[in-house]
């Protein structure tokens, strides 16, 4: 074939194609099968085309229009059907739309759990392909991928050895960690770290400690978690406070302890030597500073959450310990499929105090020199018991159920009879107090390996206050009554709670719950027989929570959360947004920041007779006396770990609106209820290292509180105040050493003291206000192949420092212009002596 013949029939071919894809293409269809309408368009414009007769007869289409091109006829006779064309050559092919695949999602999820006992570990972190998170109170984890199908997992928990292993995509998986009890020297694992002491830094204003560790610290071993919680910074040791924590400023009653799930309220004691539960429960700590996120709520301060052993499932064990105080016991056994029973019970077994180890300072306001201190010896009664009981229980698959029951009481009194310069005082005070916590818990693992809590809990603090008080002249003839005074105050919560966490993908993971509270508050005083207030007040709430943890990098992780209240009684919506941020600076490095806003409606209100003393009562918001506590937080902090060194700096900024204090001056007919507010800055410095098997830790706070109340008529001041619980400088130094089998141990504490005049603000106090602590321990285990024991001496107050205890101290008038004041003393050099043995 010639060129020219060849140049010709292209010509023709691509003259032809033009006029194919020119021609105007009309389509008139009502109601027909695609099929047909395509056959027809095929035979009336000599359209060549490709499909399944069969499939496309499924479909019936509508359509009159004219087109320019077959292309845009087929398009529009396709549109919103799963069916697509290309065209080959000149034939068009019809065939089913291919549906885009999603990207295939693996998932790992499971639980960490004790290695022997079974126990779950609550809050562990877990980090997986470079990504962290934490598990919920049942130890559950899930994380989604849809880039990666094999997981590096790292698990790590206070007290045990880190876990470090490699998966594939799996659920229900358990990631047993085996514990490393210090000094038992029957756990060893070569090549492998241990979570020790505490952990800092992963969160802002967040801090986890090892309970395995407070034994070796100086002290009675019925106080052992709190003697450790008193040793980290940001947290006031200053003072021996007796049952309230005071973290970062906070005011009493702004923080809270949860067991369980329920609220510890706290029971008395005098020189903080019994702690609120019983530490042989305890299993794990968190402390919640501020700026935490919108899982937490009700409180403006900080939060401890503790959470109490599951007991053993594999076979029966008991633990007793006797010290100077107490008889304490726990017993766990295997109940049921699965299940496991703990009871715990401690109690006191003789008098508590030593009248000799009971002086008070006692100066007249008109004489406030320190030679003129007269001691004066009371005889305290004093009793404490408590006892916990808790059900666990893992169901089908790994769901958790238990029932956790605490209940407490204790008495205080004592009776001064004593001559103090011409006069002689006669005084009789006594308080009581008694206390009930229940919890039901139910966390369910979905075979996806999201998760989702219920929480029924009910917590409640009754107490009752006598104060008779008769001050005489015997020269003089004078007799006067002055205080009658009986009061009782109790405090009820009910809570039904539940929390759900859903991993949606490897950078995001979704949380969100919903809560129902109900408060009652009761409060009833006599003086002199007389009426003066009966209170019953309560409250309702709706409160709920969503929030975001976002890893768009493994360097980074972004929290945005919400979290809400709607309160019935004042028919008020609460909003508190919070945000969190984590940023990792290499190995080694985070840098953390938080913010958010927060709500409280009950409170603890401080009332103020005319000498200045303080007493606390719980109230529930009115926001007409008494406001709504609301306060907003900023954190801001970095952290340093490497090769068992941690370096810690945490700053934070608070303030708190809705303050209340209520002044009660009978005789001077002044009665005044004040709100104000707080401002609380500070910054916290841990410096932490461990070498071979010893640990020491330093730990500095310079913090300022400063609070206003507005203008009061009879202390005469207006403005800002440093307030009670200020303390600006605390040092806090820590040494524990092992020599398996035996332990040393100390820790010193100092305070620079808190504002002279706390009282009132012309109360006068003893010139010492600064506060010295140095303790030691001495301990020894003992070992065999059933029993383990070990024996302990620790001594506190080595030095004998005199030292003031915050907020425990009164001010009795001796005549119209004189007044005592009456300080506690803190713990003085005090020798004390435990023995645990267990099986």
């Amino acid at each position: 074939m010639s060129a020219g013949k060849i140049l010709i029939a292209l010509i023709i071919l691509l003259t032809a194609n033009a006029v194919l894809h020119a021609q105007t293409v009309s389509v008139d269809a009502v109601d027909l099968p695609l099929n047909k309408v395509l056959t027809g368009l095929r035979d009336a414009y000599n359209i060549p085309m490709s499909f399944d007769d069969r499939k496309l007869s499924k479909y019936k289409v509508s359509l009159r229009s004219d087109f320019a091109s077959p292309e845009e006829a087929i398009t529009k006779l396709l549109e919103g059907l799963p069916l697509a064309f290309e065209q080959q050559g000149d034939v068009f092919v019809i065939y089913p739309e291919q549906k885009k695949r999603k990207p295939a999602m693996h998932v790992l999820s499971g639980r960490i759990l004790e290695k022997g006992t079974q126990e779950p570990l609550p809050f562990s972190h877990i980090i997986i392909n470079g990504k962290g998170l934490v598990s919920d109170q049942n130890g559950s984890f899930a994380f989604t991928s849809n880039e990666d199908s094999v997981f590096r997992v790292k698990a790590s928990h206070l007290g045990y050895y880190i876990l470090d292993t490699v998966f594939p995509p799996s659920k229900n998986i358990r990631l047993n960690l085996s514990p490393a009890s210090i000094g038992l020297t029957e756990i060893v694992i070569k090549d492998r770290l241990v979570e020790t002491g505490l952990q800092i830094g992963n969160q802002a204003g967040v801090e986890k400690l090892n309970n395995k560790i407070a034994v070796f610290l100086p002290g009675y071993g019925d106080n052992a978690v709190f003697n450790l919680l008193r040793l980290q910074p940001g947290i006031l040791a200053s003072g021996e406070q007796t049952n309230e924590l005071i973290i970062w400023g906070s005011y009493e009653g702004h923080s809270k302890v949860t067991f369980d799930g329920f609220t510890v309220y706290g029971l008395r004691n005098f020189n903080d030597n019994i702690s609120s539960f019983n530490p042989l429960m305890a299993k794990n700590i968190e402390i919640l500073k501020g700026g935490y996120d919108a899982r937490w709520g009700e409180r403006v301060g900080g939060i401890v959450n503790i959470s109490g052993k599951n007991g053993n499932i594999q076979k029966p064990s008991f633990t007793i310990v006797a010290n100077n105080m107490t008889l304490n016991a726990l017993v766990e056994f295997p109940l049921f499929k699965n299940g496991a029973l703990v009871i715990a019970f401690r109690h006191t077994y003789y008098n508590l105090y030593n009248p000799e180890d009971m002086n008070f300072w006692v100066r007249g306001d008109n004489n406030p020199d320190s030679a003129n201190t007269i001691d004066l010896t009371i005889v305290p009664d004093y009793r404490f018991r408590d006892f916990n009981v808790k059900y666990s229980a893992r169901l089908k698959g790994d769901d958790l159920f238990y029932v956790s029951l605490y209940g407490g009481g204790d008495r205080f009194s004592y009776a001064i009879d004593e001559p103090v310069r011409n006069y002689v005082i006669n005084k009789d005070t006594r308080e009581e107090n008694s206390q009930l916590g229940l919890a039901v818990f139910y966390g369910k693992t979905w075979e996806n390996g999201n998760t989702s809590n219920l929480n029924i809990s009910y917590s409640g603090l009754s107490s009752s206050y006598n104060d008779d008080l008769v001050v005489v002249v015997p020269d003089a003839g004078f007799y006067n009554h002055l205080k009658n005074l009986v009061s009782s105050n109790a405090i009820r919560e009910y809570t039904v709670e539940a929390d759900n966490r859903f991993s949606l993908n490897q950078n995001h993971t979704l949380e969100a719950g919903l809560g129902y509270k109900f408060n009652e508050v009761l409060l009833q005083e006599d003086t002199f027989g007389i009426s003066q207030a009966n209170i019953r007040a309560r409250a309702q709430r709706i409160n709920g929570y969503v929030q975001d943890v976002m890893t768009p990098g493994e360097k980074v992780t972004f929290k945005a959360g919400l979290r809400f209240n709607y309160a019935f009684n004042l028919k008020k919506f609460y909003p508190e947004p919070r945000l969190a941020l984590t940023v990792r600076g290499g190995d080694y490095w985070k840098f953390n920041a938080a913010w958010g806003w927060y709500s409280q409606f009950i409170a603890k209100s401080a009332i103020v007779d005319d000498l200045g003393n303080y007493r606390y009562l719980w109230v529930i918001a009115d926001n007409e006396d008494i406001p709504v506590l609301q306060a907003s937080h900023f954190v801001l902090g970095t952290s340093y770990n490497r090769n068992r060194f941690t370096l810690s700096i945490e700053s934070y900024l608070k303030h708190t609106r809705g303050l209340t204090r209520y002044v009660n001056f009978p005789a001077k007919d002044i009665r005044e209820i004040s709100q104000g507010e707080a401002y609380s800055a500070g910054i916290d410095i841990l410096i932490k290292k461990d070498f071979g098997k010893h640990s020491a830790w330093v730990s500095y706070s310079l913090s300022k509180t400063i609070d206003q109340y507005g203008y009061f008529s009879y202390f005469n001041y207006d403005g800002y105040i440093r307030a009670p619980q200020d303390q600006v400088h605390e040092l806090k130094l820590a040494l524990l050493l092992n020599f398996d089998p035996f332990y040393f141990s100390s820790n010193y504490v100092y305070g620079s003291g808190f504002p002279k005049g706390y009282a009132a603000p012309t109360a006068t106090t003893p010139a010492k206000l600064n506060y010295n602590r140095l303790d030691v321990s001495f301990i020894y285990k003992f070992l065999d192949r059933r029993w383990k024991g070990e024996a302990g001496l620790s001594i506190l107050n080595v030095l004998n420092t005199q030292n003031i205890k915050y907020a425990n101290f009164e001010r009795l008038p001796a005549s119209l212009t004189n007044t005592i004041n009456i300080y506690a003393e803190a713990i003085p050099f005090t020798p004390t002596l435990y023995v645990k043995i267990s099986l």
